[in-house]
């Protein structure tokens, strides 16, 4: 005698490679009742439900009892996760339904007739539409991990110790759950869901009609926005804001996706986040690796011109540095030693380079510690620049005070020279504040150096030479004065006639500074 309520389990195998010895085989067995779909005939297919070759049939004592026929297929992603249920398989012709959707439409009171597979993409249980992808295949809607359903084992079952009524009115659902039997499977919330969990929460969705509606109609533009986003915004951003453009983008996609499959509509995640991780990345890696190289070449560059501080400035604003030229007001500072050709030309060439380098070095310290850039050494002449390429608003100040330490520092040197038995040698400075033009020239691609021209360069010189004139250590010029002023001492030299110059200049012979 046959039952109404009696679902009988099959599966199915989609090859016949290795499955014919464990038992399938190619024709449903005339005890099995076949119970397929009615099919809605449409020529616009939108899926193509899979094809079985072979099936493995139930006992045959067991198909006695029975009236539907429902296949039991595991259908896992490719990492192994369940996700999916298979709603309709294709065999010889026919169509057929899992067990969680027959035994929904027998709980539901509906006939055969009415469990109807649409090929655009839907299975039509009476009033209910479930929704399926390009394959007949409905996402899951898990309640949450195993154990969520109630259990009964069949020794308490046919004990009578179950809760009473646990049966009334309810889908029972037979399968194994020990682990023995190898039916645990993986799903979203379980590493080990018993199988027949699966199947009760197919017939779960079903029976609340609260499924997950997948689109991938917002995938591709969102992919395609988000990398525009960060393409374009990053590059015109800091390292930290376009991190934080990047996680709040991410983090924003992420409750947005989460709220949509509370709602039931499950947006991909996967493709917009990995277009957000790939462009921060890329464009990150783009940034580091040319702002390493950039910064490579300003610290090639200048880092025996200017100080450490200076450098690292340049390298986190390269724009400082424009190196194709410009005009700007510079203070320029000449140093010459008085009498050094004579000086070399007495002495050992040892003793010559050994003093010389002693002073160099010591003086390009005080340059770089006054924040200076040193333009170049000619001989035994130096001649440094404040204002560039870095601007500097005190770039006077700075020039004057620098040009007292070096004094200073002489003074240091001279007493140990001459402790030494050795010659002592003296300097002249002079120093001019006026718009130059500062770049970096030279030949292209064989010698290039950051430097400054112009007739205010050429002042800077002429005053430098006009110290052993005056007997003056450190002459200004009325243009640098101008600048400084209300914190210089000074005495007033007169006024010289300078190339370049419509009317003579007024120089000065620096003193100290006003404390």
């Amino acid at each position: 005698m046959r039952s109404g309520r009696v679902i009988l389990p099959v599966v199915f195998a989609f090859s016949e490679e290795g499955y014919r010895e464990s038992g399938f085989v190619s024709n449903v067995p005339d005890f099995m009742t076949p119970s397929a779909y009615t099919v809605m005939r449409n020529t616009d297919l939108l899926f193509s439900p899979p094809e079985a070759k072979m099936v493995l049939p139930t006992l045959k004592r067991f198909s006695a009892f029975a009236s539907v026929l429902a296949h039991i297929n595991m259908n896992p992603d490719v990492d192994g996760t369940l996700r999916w249920e298979l709603l309709a398989v294709k065999y010889q012709g026919d169509y057929y339904a899992p067990i969680g959707l027959q035994a929904a439409r027998l709980y539901m009171g509906l006939k055969e007739r009415d469990l109807a597979l649409d090929f655009k993409g839907a299975v039509r249980l009476g009033d209910t539409v479930v929704p399926t992808d390009q394959f007949g295949r409905m996402l899951i809607n898990y309640r949450g991990p195993n154990g969520t359903f109630p259990m009964y084992s069949v020794s308490d079952i046919l004990d009578r110790k179950t809760p009473k009524g646990a049966f009334n009115n309810t889908v029972a659902l037979i399968g194994a759950t020990a682990q023995g039997i190898f039916d645990l499977r993986v799903t979203p919330f379980s590493p080990n869901m018993a199988g027949i969990e699966k199947h009760a929460s197919v017939v779960d969705n079903i029976l609340r009609g609260d499924f997950i509606r997948r689109t991938e109609l917002t995938v591709i533009p969102l992919v395609f926005l988000f990398a525009g986003i960060l393409g374009v915004a990053i590059p015109r951003l800091g390292a930290k804001a376009g991190a934080a453009l990047f996680l709040g983008l991410l983090g924003s996609y992420v409750v947005v996706v989460y709220f949509f499959f509370v709602a039931g509509t499950w947006i991909n995640f996967i493709y917009p986040a990995a277009a957000l991780v790939l462009a921060h990345t890329s464009q990150t890696a783009y940034r580091f690796f040319t702002e390493e190289r950039r910064a490579r070449d300003i610290r090639k560059m200048f880092s025996s011109y200017v100080s450490k501080r200076i450098v690292d400035e340049l390298i986190r604003d390269p724009a400082k540095a424009k190196l194709g030229g410009e005009r700007k007001e510079i203070t320029v500072l000449f140093s010459d030693i008085r009498g050094f050709t004579s000086f070399s030309e007495k002495h050992e060439p040892e003793e010559v380079v050994s003093m010389l380098n002693e002073y160099l070095g010591a003086m390009t310290d005080i340059i770089f510690q006054y924040d200076g850039t040193l333009d170049k050494f000619v001989g035994d002449a130096i001649m440094a620049l404040w204002g560039a390429p870095v601007g500097q608003p005190d770039h006077t100040q700075r020039a004057v005070r620098c040009a007292l330490a070096m004094r200073s520092k002489l003074g240091e040197l001279q007493a140990k020279w001459a402790a030494e038995g050795k010659a002592v040698l003296d300097t002249g400075i002079g120093i001019n504040t006026g718009e130059m033009v500062v770049g970096n020239m030279g030949a292209e691609g064989k010698k290039m150096d950051y430097t400054v021209i112009g007739d205010h360069v050429n002042l800077g010189a002429r005053v430098e030479s006009l110290t052993r004139q005056y007997n003056s250590h450190i002459i200004i010029t009325e243009f640098t004065y101008e600048k400084v002023k209300d914190i210089v001492q000074v005495n007033e030299l007169g006024s010289v006639t300078v190339k370049g110059k419509e009317r003579p200049v007024v120089i000065y012979d620096l003193v100290g500074v006003k404390e």
